[in-house]
């Protein structure tokens, strides 16, 4: 067993080249990616990314759990913080989309949705993060029905299926550039599904 200075230093550097390798990701895209990238970005020669990640794979794997870790943490995060089910869920949709192409995050996020078909690992972290949100999304829904506000048209977990596939949807658009679909476009058309779904006219983009 390591001595636990040499463990806290490895998990250390690991962390920074999942980081490197994100920014890798962001700046260049995931296809053709190489070990070269992501050494550059972390400042380290290729041999020491090998020596923490013997596979480029097993670096990428870990680079999108933290990203779906991440991402649906802050969502979550923001949501608890409000008590009205109305704010939370207008809160929540405006955090499921990309309000900038320069989101690292995001795009790393979206960047690893091409590659989902190829790598069943990938498949099944992608499905683990659209289950999150839609539970997230069927947990809001219970609330505003206890609350009054909510009168949904369907059960939570399909609405809230609708709902993340609409952010998934709209935000590719986004990505593809200002003249394909604004942010903004897109926050107001899932608002309007979620009015319908809801019964709850509250729903606005300027809501929160």
């Amino acid at each position: 067993m390591l001595p636990m200075a040499r463990q806290v230093q490895r998990s250390v550097r690991r962390e920074q080249l999942v980081a490197a390798a994100a920014r890798a990701i962001g700046n260049r895209g995931l296809a053709g990616l190489r070990v070269a990238d992501v050494a550059e970005q972390a400042g380290v020669v290729r041999g020491s990314v090998h020596y923490y990640f013997p596979d480029l794979s097993d670096l990428l794997h870990e680079v999108y759990q933290q990203s779906v870790e991440r991402f649906c943490t802050a969502r979550m995060q923001r949501a608890t913080e409000l008590d009205d089910a109305r704010e939370k869920l207008v809160t929540t949709a405006r955090a499921g989309i990309p309000w900038s192409a320069d989101d690292e995050l995001v795009n790393v996020l979206y960047e690893f949705t091409t590659a989902v078909r190829e790598d069943p690992t990938y498949a099944v972290i992608h499905e683990a993060l659209f289950d999150r949100q839609v539970t997230m999304y069927a947990a809001i829904l219970e609330v505003g029905k206890a609350q009054g506000h909510f009168r949904p048209t369907a059960p939570p977990l399909d609405i809230g299926a609708n709902l993340v596939s609409l952010e998934n949807g709209y935000g590719l658009h986004i990505l593809g550039g200002p003249n394909v679909m604004a942010p903004q476009r897109a926050f107001e058309l899932i608002l309007s599904y979620a009015r319908d779904a809801t019964g709850c006219s509250d729903l606005t983009a300027t809501a929160t």
